[in-house]
């Protein structure tokens, strides 16, 4: 890249790591929050690992508000995935190609398991917390896991949980 020069695509809150930190300490950044640029958030099963069933939570420009179903039913290798009742099921899930699924802010995301075992498990609270506001209220309790190596956060296993989980995607 030449000097002086942006690539095209660079924003303020996509900076990297790096030149955030840098901007802050220098104070040339205001109102902004490190987490707010959660872009991509990597989810997978905590029974099955991160070989099957891995997805990868990326953020696309939209109106948003839009409900979004992720399934573990009797598959072992994919979660069924649909937006507003559209199936959109990324037909490859795993470590080393995570099915896409594009969120919008405001989009309500439901995670459910209707057949074999399925759990919920996420790199870390924190990165799941940059992406989603969960409802506490409902689905079962999110908390440390030791399920996954690479993700630390996370539900239980369960056999039947309608919902497993629910949450907003955070602007």
């Amino acid at each position: 890249m030449q000097a002086g020069k942006l690539r095209t695509g660079s924003t303020l809150l996509c900076w990297s790591g790096a030149a955030l930190l840098l901007g802050l300490a220098l104070g040339m950044v205001s109102g902004v929050r490190a987490d707010e640029c959660a872009a991509t958030l990597t989810m997978t099963c905590a029974e099955h690992g991160a070989g099957a069933m891995t997805l990868e939570f990326v953020r696309e420009d939209g109106k948003g508000g839009r409900e979004v179903v992720i399934t573990g039913d009797n598959s072992t290798t994919l979660w069924t995935v649909t937006i507003d009742k559209k199936d959109v099921t990324p037909a490859t899930q795993t470590d080393k190609k995570p099915g896409q699924v594009k969120l919008q802010v405001g989009d309500k995301v439901y995670w459910k398991v209707t057949g074999s075992t399925h759990g919920i498990v996420f790199p870390t609270q924190k990165d799941a917390e940059a992406m989603f506001t969960f409802d506490k209220k409902k689905g079962k309790p999110l908390d440390k896991s030791t399920a996954v190596t690479g993700f630390t956060w996370g539900t239980d296993r369960f056999s039947e949980a309608d919902p497993l989980a629910v949450a907003t995607v955070n602007k």
